[in-house]
């Protein structure tokens, strides 16, 4: 090994390393990550809390985004079924207007190729209930959806 003869550093910048604009970059930087990360979690919470309750008078969309409650007088009964967005692909999501995206999850207001408004809660697309509403259709993924349907339909 090598006897060391000179070593020197860099001199530090005029006005400290911890100078206003570095400060300022350290502060800008946190807060977009404690955005991101409450994003995330909202996301998150939003796949694991979605909910459809219906009750005599209403159907009930809880979720963190985009829930709402829909007088039964505005839903078409008789239009309600189940289908399979890979056998139905006009009923695929085409332009997203207010909601997200991401691989395997569409939440939001949408328009779908055949170009009708839905608002939509889509996690699988071989298990999804079409509920027409008065001026836009639903789409949900859930399971027991001939269960969903008979209940509806008896009301």
């Amino acid at each position: 090994m090598e006897k060391v003869i000179y070593w020197n550093s860099m001199i530090e910048p005029k006005g400290g390393v911890y100078s206003a604009p570095v400060i300022i970059l350290i502060i800008t930087l946190v807060v977009v990550i404690l955005i991101i990360t409450g994003l995330l979690i909202g996301i998150i919470n939003s796949i694991k809390n979605t909910t459809i309750t219906l009750t005599s008078k209403e159907l009930i969309i809880k979720t963190s985004f985009y829930g709402r409650k829909i007088p039964l007088e505005n839903i078409d009964k008789n239009g309600i079924r189940a289908i399979n967005l890979n056998e139905n692909p006009e009923y695929n999501v085409s332009i997203k207007t207010s909601g997200m995206s991401l691989p395997n999850l569409h939440l939001g207001w949408m328009r779908l190729k055949n170009g009708t408004k839905a608002l939509v809660f889509l996690t699988d697309k071989s298990s999804v209930v079409q509920i027409p509403a008065k001026d836009f259709i639903i789409l949900f993924s859930m399971n027991n959806i001939n269960e969903f349907i008979s209940r509806i339909k008896s009301l």
